[in-house]
């Protein structure tokens, strides 16, 4: 019996006494409280690379790929900062667009209308790869299964109510969506997820789709911790995870306390994700502020910008990454780097191996030299 074939569906309950709500409504307040004393700049650019983030990862989970470089320039578009390559195309800046309006429209009830149209915004062209699929309406008569495996072996991992209950359904979802006040914000964020899912009301993108109303119930209580925050980017690291915890919620009756202990999870990595990208967006302007008179071509500057921006590169920066990035010869790569080393920018990694890679010198605010 699926969760929407139960009695008394869609009536969730689960064990309050298992979700940690207090600490993680602190842990929201200090870092809301952290960014309002960030310049706005710093703040920004924090928002832009969290953007950038938030755009690629939900459509990683749903297996599609989009390049960096367009979602950059998409965003920057929208920001009005500078681009140094305006690479964006129909895809990412119609997904930017929308992820920008989740956020920001949280003022208006959450809608049909508004449903219909983040959902076109997900599939620009009217296709989804190459099949054609419905916009501005909810999906068609054919029975909508969650399926793995080869065919001829697939595995059933949930059916969803026939297209004959959506609108029953949708109705039920957006009023209380809309007027039930009573839950706490964050935890009506993570039954909607779970309720849009298990609806699953559009042909493709309902993965999508449910996240973005998640990030617009948080932003209504939070605006400030999801413009800079990628829930996201913390779903498609643990999608495995995120996958089984769905498929189990769907087929285990209407307790659904184990999800939001899940997604609350979620939720607080996300948060202290965003502590360290905050924290890169500061020691980049120190970076560059020491570095405001040192004389770089404009491959380097590219260079230098991206490791500022890795958590960690592997391996470190070589002749070859080097050349590929900056699509230069070897050479020139080498000659780059070499002169990034003497003018203390970059510094040679210890057991390298046999090719040399460097690795940036950031100086701290105590004066100790850290290296990434």
């Amino acid at each position: 019996m699926w969760i929407w074939q139960q009695d008394k569906w869609p009536d969730f309950n689960y064990d309050i006494k298992q979700l940690d709500i207090n600490t993680l409504s602190r842990l929201i307040g200090t870092f809301e409280m952290t960014c309002k004393l960030l310049a706005d700049d710093v703040l920004l650019d924090a928002q832009a690379r969290v953007l950038a983030e938030d755009a690629i990862e939900t459509s990683a989970i749903e297996g599609e790929m989009l390049r960096h470089s367009s979602v950059r320039a998409s965003i920057q578009k929208k920001l009005g900062l500078p681009i140094e390559q305006d690479d964006s195309d129909i895809r990412t800046d119609s997904l930017v667009a929308m992820l920008m309006a989740v956020r920001q429209h949280v003022e208006q009830s959450l809608t049909e209308e508004m449903l219909f149209a983040w959902h076109a915004a997900l599939f620009p062209t009217g296709y989804s790869g190459l099949h054609k699929i419905h916009l501005g309406s909810y999906r068609g008569k054919e029975q909508m299964q969650i399926v793995s495996g080869a065919i001829g072996k697939e595995k059933i991992h949930y059916i969803a109510p026939p297209q004959t209950l959506l609108q029953k359904e949708m109705n039920k979802f957006l009023f209380w969506v809309n007027n039930v006040n009573e839950i706490d914000p964050i935890l009506k964020a993570g039954i909607a997820h779970l309720w849009l899912i298990m609806i699953h009301p559009f042909d493709d993108g309902n993965g999508r789709i449910s996240r973005a109303v998640t990030d617009y119930l948080l932003s209504k209580h939070f605006p400030l911790l999801l413009q800079n925050i990628s829930l996201s980017k913390q779903v498609s690291l643990d999608k495995k995870g995120y996958y089984f915890v769905l498929e189990t919620a769907g087929k285990n009756g209407l307790d659904i306390t184990e999800w939001l202990k899940w997604f609350l999870h979620i939720l607080s990595t996300a948060i202290n994700e965003s502590h360290w990208v905050i924290e890169q967006v500061i020691q980049k302007r120190h970076f560059w502020h020491k570095h405001k008179d040192t004389l770089l071509n404009a491959r380097q500057r590219k260079v230098v910008n991206r490791l500022l921006d890795f958590k960690k590169f592997e391996g470190g920066m070589t002749t070859r990454k080097y050349a590929n990035m900056s699509k230069c010869s070897k050479v020139t790569a080498s000659r780059d780097l070499s002169d990034l080393d003497k003018k203390e920018i970059l510094q040679k990694r210890l057991g390298g191996g046999r090719s040399t890679s460097y690795e940036i010198r950031l100086i701290c605010q105590n004066k100790k030299t850290e290296h990434i």
